[in-house]
């Protein structure tokens, strides 16, 4: 049996998938309560330091689910390509099931507070090297060990710069050429 949620994960859960539809700045407290079904009272009692805690906590739950994706990508793989693949494919499904409205649950954020916000800055360079540290052990594992953190780090390079134009196209081909970069001659 799963625990029930509690106010504050709801209210997390709701401002990540928000921050990731309308960004950071065209996402209000009032939506996100609204979202959550928290009792209106209960933000400031949750996150006293106001929205930006919110987003740091929400930001930090969304980079452990795709940090979960990234693992489950390569697990199973039997050469980095093929990861980045399964990668770029189950990435390209989400955002695809989203109708290309859920981009990346930390760019959509860093994009709009980031010099702004130290905060928020180093939350998104701490999950930026989560994933690519997940990754890059990935690639250790793969036997590609001397090039493994540019491979991880041209990975994410190339899937959020696919995040963005997959959004500006309606479309998941940009995706399907991000992986194409990784493919094994």
């Amino acid at each position: 049996m799963t625990a029930k949620r509690t106010s504050r994960d709801r209210m997390i859960a709701s401002g990540a998938q928000l921050f990731q539809r309308r960004g950071y700045h065209g996402t209000g407290l009032i939506e996100i309560l609204e979202a959550s079904g928290a009792p209106k009272g209960s933000f400031y009692h949750h996150f006293p330091e106001g929205k930006e805690q919110l987003a740091e906590a929400a930001m930090s739950q969304a980079g452990q689910v795709v940090q979960a994706m990234i693992d489950r990508a390569f697990t199973g793989a039997s050469s980095f390509s093929e990861g980045a693949n399964i990668l770029s494919r189950a990435i390209a499904d989400w955002f695809e099931k989203s109708d290309y409205s859920e981009g990346c649950p930390i760019t959509s954020v860093l994009l709009e507070t980031v010099p702004g916000s130290e905060r928020l800055g180093a939350a998104s360079e701490l999950t930026f090297k989560t994933w690519i540290g997940t990754a890059e052990s990935h690639a250790v594992r793969l036997g590609r060990a001397s090039e493994a953190n540019e491979l991880a780090t041209g990975l994410l390079i190339a899937l959020e710069g696919a995040w963005i134009v997959a959004r500006a196209q309606r479309s998941r081909r940009p995706f399907e050429i991000a992986a194409a970069f990784f493919a094994e001659s």
